[in-house]
């Protein structure tokens, strides 16, 4: 009876684990481990199992990777792409113990960190782009109070997605917009247009503005804008490039000589900045772009060393070094093939690793600072 009750139990656990797991996008691997100690052993199942997720993956897709890679940047955090395990057998051999698990392995994760190492393989995709107006870049009095603004938008928009570049909600840009022109804050215009983007997951920002003349003849007008643009990195906070372009167009109201002007600068003063960005963002994707990471509550060299060698593991992270710590904080620059959010992703798998909880406190361009709790 005890046996029955027993081996009941057991298929009932087997599926709940395995409905549970089909919900939260998981997979069920089970395997053997091997070690002098059954800490080791344990280890060893659990990445045994995830080197057979990883193979079904890598298997499935035409991901080609190298072993030693796989072994410095996957293997390395097995314990972060197991949620969950059971012992279905254990006990001692000639040189040790043995473990039998069956783990419950985070399938996204895996996929995540095994695309990340196949991206330079692949295309890159284009990065999302934020397309704002500065109302108070408007420098002729001729042309204030002028509906034209929306033509040199639909030049910027259509040249940004004839190369298949992303562009976030034009209602968006404008709501920004208007922000700036009511706060009076010309100096810190970057800051605010990269903070904006970020918040909408924008890695760029194009912010342009708009100066010009024009003249009226006997049965027509002609207009003459300059239209100068700045692209952003948003992560960074950094003006990445300036460009400037001189737009004529003619027609038989200034409104409608402003519109032709207008819609072709906004074509005009994009093309050469599409190459700046393209060469920019490959660049990017395959060196990193540098963040800084800061750490309140720790500054004890061994837990430094600790995280920094667990942190460079991941995919993404192409370099980490400290660079500052006392005075109960560390503060790191990685070189970083991601988004901020992912590094944010990043710093928690460490932290949870070394059993550390981590909170952000503050988080500005490509600065963050976390406080060990």
């Amino acid at each position: 009876m005890k046996t029955y009750r027993f081996l009941c139990t057991s298929i009932l656990l087997f599926f709940l684990i395995l409905f549970t797991n089909i919900a939260n996008a998981a997979a069920l691997q089970q395997a053997t481990g091997e070690g002098k100690s059954r800490e080791q052993a344990l280890y060893a199942a659990m990445r045994h199992t995830v080197e057979k997720e990883a193979g079904v993956y890598i298997h499935s897709t035409t991901s080609v990777i190298d072993a030693a890679v796989l072994e410095d940047k996957i293997f390395s955090h097995t314990q972060g792409y197991v949620t969950s395990y059971k012992i279905l057998k254990e006990g001692k051999t000639d040189d040790g113990y043995f473990v039998t698990i069956l783990a419950s392995i985070d399938q996204k994760l895996v996929k995540d960190d095994i695309n990340a190492l196949t991206i330079l393989r692949k295309s890159a995709g284009n990065p999302r782009i934020l397309v704002v107006f500065n109302p108070r870049a408007e420098g002729s009095a001729a042309i204030k109070g002028k509906n034209f603004v929306e033509e040199i938008n639909d030049g910027i928009e259509e040249a940004l997605s004839d190369r298949q570049f992303r562009v976030v909600d034009r209602n968006t840009a404008a709501a920004f917009s208007n922000q700036l022109e009511q706060t009076h804050d010309i100096d810190r215009a970057v800051n605010k247009a990269a903070a904006f983007g970020l918040k909408y997951s924008a890695e760029y920002t194009l912010f342009y503005g708009v100066d010009g003349e024009i003249t009226k003849h006997s049965d027509s007008f002609s207009a003459n804008l300059r239209v100068k643009a700045r692209l952003i990195d948003n992560t960074l906070a950094q003006v990445i490039t300036n460009k400037t372009t001189d737009s004529p167009g003619e027609g038989r109201t200034a409104e409608q000589a402003l519109e032709k002007a207008g819609r072709a600068g906004g074509k005009e003063v994009i093309e050469p900045i599409i190459a700046i960005l393209q060469r920019h963002w490959m660049d990017m994707q395959q060196n990193g772009s540098l963040y800084i990471v800061v750490l309140d509550g720790v500054d004890d060299p061994e837990e430094i060393a600790k995280f920094t060698e667990m942190f460079e593991k991941y995919p993404r992270v192409n370099t980490a070094r400290e660079v500052e710590s006392g005075g109960g904080k560390t503060t790191f620059e990685a070189a970083y093939r991601g988004k901020r959010d992912e590094l944010d992703r990043d710093v928690l798998r460490t932290a949870r690793l070394l059993n550390w909880k981590f909170k952000k406190i503050r988080s500005e361009g490509s600065r963050t600072t976390w406080e060990k709790q």
